[in-house]
């Protein structure tokens, strides 16, 4: 089968999932809390920033990048979902090149010509890199449960919106598909209130 998937390379490091563990907290009182989602002691989490989100990838971005970042978001979907529907993510996402071709050509150009402006000699290195930094932040194994299962709901969804409401759309859209990711951010650093609190209590003793 044969698939319209953009930017794949941007994805070899990030894709090998971690083991899942259940949500952190004390086997008994002795036991030192677990990261949530399988994650390791050291994940690296955003900062929050001044509007109380977390400062991602997706944070005080143009419109234009959004609606890119949208498409960036359902290629990953599309390339690292290998679950049960599968093919119908795969089918949707290369429906979804095809149906908005002209608001995604759009939304490439007016993010390029943005990087031109605000980068000068050397945007395109620029653009590459935090495009990268896009597709890494939608493959965080953590949260992929979840987001495929955002990712197949906005599929189906963009398969109904007009071409000339692809912008719109996504607006609604970025915020759903990176929800899993920050849901994860916040039970993180609910976990490291818990281990700090585990080894304060340790110390202690």
């Amino acid at each position: 089968m044969k698939t319209n998937i953009l930017g794949a390379a941007a994805l070899i490091a990030v894709l090998c999932a971690l083991p899942a563990h259940a949500q952190y907290g004390y086997g008994n009182e002795e036991s030192r809390p677990l990261p949530p989602a399988g994650a390791t002691p050291n994940q690296l989490i955003p900062a929050v920033a001044s509007d109380g989100q977390y400062a991602t990838v997706n944070h005080g971005i143009s419109r234009e990048q959004t609606a890119w970042h949208v498409r960036a978001a359902l290629n990953v979907a599309a390339l690292g979902c290998r679950d049960a529907a599968e093919r119908e993510t795969v089918a949707a996402y290369n429906a979804l090149l095809s149906r908005h071709k002209t608001a995604l050509a759009a939304a490439d150009g007016a993010v390029k010509a943005q990087y031109r402006s605000r980068f000068g000699a050397g945007w395109d290195s620029r653009h590459d890199r935090d495009m990268t930094r896009v597709y890494n932040f939608f493959a965080q194994p953590p949260a992929q449960t979840s987001f495929c299962r955002v990712a197949r709901d906005v599929l189906a969804e963009a398969g109904r919106v007009r071409a000339d409401q692809f912008a719109a759309f996504a607006v609604d859209a970025l915020p759903r598909l990176e929800a899993p990711f920050t849901d994860f951010y916040r039970n993180y650093d609910a976990w490291r209130i818990a281990d700090r609190a585990w080894q304060v209590r340790l110390a202690r003793r």
